[in-house]
């Protein structure tokens, strides 16, 4: 089995605090405006709430796999038009808004 370098370890870190950080002002403030979705958007919000549960027991793979299933499914739900996200963190977004 491969070792990580400390800066790669520094990187994983460094990603997962930035990205948490956008994901809890994300979750602050999310809505949802089209209630066909609300399956997604209740399992982005399981998701969201097993990544912190999984850095606050210090599995930070697991949690940065969920992460990156949190920011897929919010991008999905953006892009079909399901949630309403605020004008300053849609630059966090792959979606376009219009």
């Amino acid at each position: 089995m491969a070792k990580i370098t400390k800066k790669q370890e520094q990187e994983l870190f460094y990603v997962l605090n930035r990205e948490n950080e956008k994901l809890k002002m994300i979750f602050s403030s999310i809505k949802l405006i089209d209630k066909k979705f609300s399956q997604a958007f209740n399992l982005v919000q399981s998701y969201y709430k097993d990544m912190n549960h999984f850095l606050n027991k210090k599995e930070y793979v697991k949690a940065f796999e969920l992460q990156n299933y949190v920011w897929g499914i919010l991008d999905s739900l953006a892009i079909m038009k399901a949630i309403k996200v605020s004008r300053e963190m849609q630059k966090w977004f792959k979606a376009e808004f219009g």
